[in-house]
């Protein structure tokens, strides 16, 4: 069975190092997908997009592979990786990986508590906060891969979870990852609880994919931001979901309220 496979795991591993004091005012993100590291060229394809970005949010990242030593060794990023299985053959573990030219000052983990079937694995989410140049102005990042292959009442279950992570934040937000949003009444329910929290989603031009239904499972939202601009690099194939760049500028307080 294919649950024999995996063994649960809830931890968080930080790795690296982040060089500058506050995030900001204009902020570079990387979000992507990178399909457990699997497909070839993807490690030259992640260190010609992360070069430049403050921000970099990864979703089915991977621990304990030869790819560890560009994480562990780096100097332009402090790397916070939450795991949430682990494969009992090859001990390589899988959850979401960000990393950030700013040291988190605040961050928090939890796995989804409803479990994938066959595989009884679970997803994660990571949540850090980072200081902005205005005193006393923090961005909250959640870094989110959403449960899959489940009834609407556990996927609603799990999207709960992560946005319960922004009740207790007034500042910036930024929420993104892999939504798991391959159809109208999961997508439909996603924006509810966006416009609830007063977020708004990042809007890309697209290129549908077959293999996630013909449906936009990636999402970027965000509050107290400016977007400057975003690309969806599409001539990028070492994962089954295309790499997200998104630039943005944070704004002042007044301008916030």
């Amino acid at each position: 069975m294919l649950k024999s496979r995996y063994s649960p795991l809830e931890s968080l591993k930080i790795m690296g190092h982040a060089p500058n004091q506050v995030m900001g005012p204009n902020i570079e993100l990387l979000l992507w997908n990178v399909f457990k590291c699997k497909k070839k060229g993807w490690l030259e394809d992640f260190k010609s997009l992360s070069s430049d970005k403050d921000l970099i949010l990864l979703q089915e990242a991977i621990l304990n592979s030869p790819y560890d030593v560009d994480f562990k060794k780096s100097l332009q990023h402090q790397w916070m990786m939450a795991r949430s299985f682990k494969n009992v053959k090859t001990n390589i573990e899988t959850g979401v990986k960000t990393g950030s030219t700013v040291a988190a000052q605040q961050h928090y983990f939890s796995v989804s508590k409803p479990s994938e079937p066959l595989s009884q694995t679970k997803k994660m989410l990571l949540a850090t906060v980072y200081p902005l140049p205005t005193l006393g102005q923090s961005l909250l990042v959640v870094n989110s891969h959403i449960i899959n292959f489940v009834s609407f009442d556990k996927f609603s279950t799990h999207l709960n979870q992560v946005f319960h992570m922004l009740e207790n934040h007034d500042g910036p937000i930024l929420l993104a990852g892999d939504f798991n949003t391959w159809n109208g009444k999961r997508l439909r329910y996603f924006n509810q609880l966006a416009r609830s929290f007063s977020l708004n989603e990042v809007r890309m031009d697209r290129k549908p994919r077959i293999n996630h239904l013909f449906q936009h499972l990636d999402h970027i939202y965000f509050r107290g931001l400016e977007v400057v601009n975003a690309h969806v690099h599409t001539n990028i194939h070492s994962s089954d979901h295309y790499p997200i760049s998104l630039s943005l500028h944070t704004l002042n307080p007044v301008a916030i309220k």
